[in-house]
């Protein structure tokens, strides 16, 4: 398993290569579990800041939220190359990576968008709360086909 983690971390800037299913899955569960483990920290930290104004709680949640928007930095091309060569692995053209990229992105500053207008009624709707319900679930099943492709086995090298 730690051989798994070091690989990816010593090929983080290599996007050329493959990285095989054990490998993929591996990083992606200890990153799943570091984040779940943030988020263990975060929420309790949360509930009690939202009900007792304490400044050493409004500390220590801001601490551990740049913790984890650092952690995040520091992971993102690491998760970026192990991606892109499992999907090469998978015989996959990495560059379907920016479809969930963009859908992604698109779909928070939708949701954004509509969370300013709900508290700024005064401006017009152009469009609704359906619309980004519906972008939400596209988002979310070109999620699930990605998942499934990442699944899929290696192909032969020729």
């Amino acid at each position: 398993m730690w051989e798994s983690i070091k690989e990816t971390f010593i090929s983080y800037i290599r996007f050329c290569g493959r990285a095989d299913r054990r490998e993929f899955w591996i990083w992606t569960l200890a990153m799943l579990a570091i984040s779940f483990a943030f988020v263990c920290i975060l929420a309790p930290i949360a509930l009690l800041f939202e009900h007792a104004q304490n400044p050493v709680l409004s500390d220590i949640f801001t601490l551990t939220i740049s913790l984890f928007g650092l952690f995040w930095s520091v992971m993102f091309f690491p998760t970026l190359t192990v991606t892109v060569r499992r999907l090469r692995d998978a015989g996959i053209a990495p560059w379907l990576l920016l479809i969930p990229a963009a859908l992604g992105v698109f779909t928070i500053l939708v949701i954004f968008d509509q969370a300013l207008y709900n508290m700024d009624p005064s401006t017009p709707p152009y469009y609704s709360g359906v619309f980004a319900f519906i972008l939400t679930c596209i988002t979310a099943l070109v999620g699930v086909t990605f998942l499934i492709l990442f699944c899929l086995p290696s192909k032969k090298k020729l």
